[in-house]
């Protein structure tokens, strides 16, 4: 479900209601033809309500039985009294209802007559079988009955069989397909108009990943409902209001950079005016270390470094005159994947080997005796691995170490100088190029800083 979006929910929401509709019919509909089927359920209260008609027109005053005829007719059963026995051609005999009707009316057997049809049959049962005295249990269902009264003439009892199936039938179709056809009909309508109504969020997501601060986007037309609106509406405002921070914070770095610069200008021109030596050297060594680490602190600040052009870059070439400038200096560094032909990625250039430079410089500052570093492709990614045998980074702090001014305080002390921008620099320059960087443990036993990048197509 995490990966559902608003509009997949809503649409699993309505279908989730809309199927247990259906199954609700279908069951509904399903009982109720078992409860049509099932023999004591079905037929016998049929059979007991004929058997009080039967009962009820015996005992009354031939003059009053219209009347009752009228009221015991309904739409279960229609009751008539006619002169001569009626027509039993496609009916069948039922000895069981018979003898139900007996024992309710207390009348004899040649006085009642019971009958069901093939349409009331139970699936399944031969009508043949009907007159079989050695089969038991029911049968089929009360279709007519017939009681010859004391007079002579014949009581007719007929069970309307449409009665009980009216119901889950519309013009001729079960309702459970009808409702089915609501419930595709309603969806249907609810997508088009829950994809009309998300247009806008749409709309809105997308302008919020293309604003890069230094703009804010046109302005989106006011569209969909009252909430969407507003919030189309302060996300208008936000990003008018970022792009205005971003503007005062570039001309105050920019401010202080020019100020701080000229101010040391001046220090480094009067340290050089230092007579004795040694302490003019210690003086130029110092300021040298503050512009330095002024320079790396507003350059992060400022974020040139995530300001990417968008040309191919071969990182087999950066990282092969990074690795070969610490090897003329003596340092103990191998290369591997320098022959990857196809370790291309779009971005700055010099960006980049900024990257690999302080990566790389920081493996030769802590490790102990050897630095590895690999260039390789893997499927639609380039990758570049530097691993140290050093003290390595403690598994809490592999993120933390990415964060400016963080150190590791085993290894990373101020005694080696560094600014703790280095990583926090690194990161910024690989996700402005798409990718990420990490700090892991490495097979020498000490930091293993992996940069995977989207690599050019």
């Amino acid at each position: 479900m995490g990966r559902v979006g608003l509009f997949g929910r809503i649409m699993l929401l309505l279908l989730g209601a809309l199927s247990l509709l259906v199954l609700a019919t279908v069951a509904l509909d399903h009982w109720q033809r078992a409860q049509e089927r099932s023999p004591y359920a079905s037929r016998f209260p049929r059979v007991d309500q004929a058997a009080n008609i039967m009962a009820l027109l015996r005992d009354a005053d031939p003059a009053q039985r219209p009347a009752i005829l009228r009221a015991v007719s309904g739409e279960a059963l229609k009751a008539e009294i006619v002169d001569q026995s009626p027509d039993e051609t496609g009916l069948i005999r039922e000895p069981r209802l018979e003898a139900r009707l007996c024992r309710v009316t207390g009348a004899p057997a040649d006085r009642v007559q019971a009958f069901t049809d093939a349409a009331m049959l139970h699936r399944g049962v031969d009508p043949a079988d009907v007159a079989n005295p050695e089969r038991r249990g029911p049968i089929g269902r009360l279709a007519a009955a017939t009681y010859r009264l004391p007079d002579g003439r014949f009581l007719v009892v007929t069970a309307i069989e449409a009665h009980r199936s009216r119901m889950p039938w519309l013009l001729g179709q079960p309702l459970s397909l009808w409702v089915a056809v609501l419930g595709v009909a309603v969806t249907v309508l609810v997508t088009v108009g829950a994809r009309h109504e998300l247009a806008p969020l749409r709309r809105l997501t997308e302008a919020v990943s293309r604003f890069d601060g230094r703009a804010p986007g046109p302005p989106l037309a006011a569209r969909g409902a009252p909430e969407i609106r507003r919030l189309a509406q302060a996300v208008q405002a936000m990003q008018e209001r970022i792009v205005g921070l971003m503007g005062e914070r570039s001309l105050l770095i920019g401010a202080i950079s020019h100020d701080l610069k000229t101010y040391l200008t001046r220090m480094r021109l009067r340290a050089e005016g230092v007579a004795e030596p040694e302490r003019r050297v210690r003086l130029i060594e110092d300021l040298d270390a503050m512009r330095a680490l002024i320079e790396t602190a507003l350059g992060y600040a400022r974020g040139t470094a995530a300001e990417v052009g968008r040309t191919p870059v071969d990182l087999a070439d950066i990282v092969a005159v990074e690795v070969a400038e610490h090897a003329a200096q003596g340092a103990a560094i191998t290369l591997s994947g320098e022959d990857v032909r196809d370790a291309t990625v779009a971005g700055d250039a010099v960006a980049l080997r900024r990257v690999v430079a302080n990566l790389i410089g920081n493996a030769v500052k802590f490790g102990r005796a050897s630095v590895a570093v690999a260039v390789r492709r893997t499927g639609t990614a380039c990758q570049i691995v530097v691993e140290d045998d050093g003290p390595g980074i403690p598994e809490a702090e592999r993120s933390a170490v990415f964060s400016p001014y963080y150190r590791v305080e085993r290894s990373r002390s101020r005694r080696t100088g560094g600014t703790g921008l280095g990583l926090a620099i690194a990161r910024q320059i690989a996700e402005a190029h798409g990718g990420t960087i990490v700090a892991e443990a490495a097979a020498l036993g000490g930091a293993r800083l992996v940069v995977t990048l989207p690599a050019l197509a």
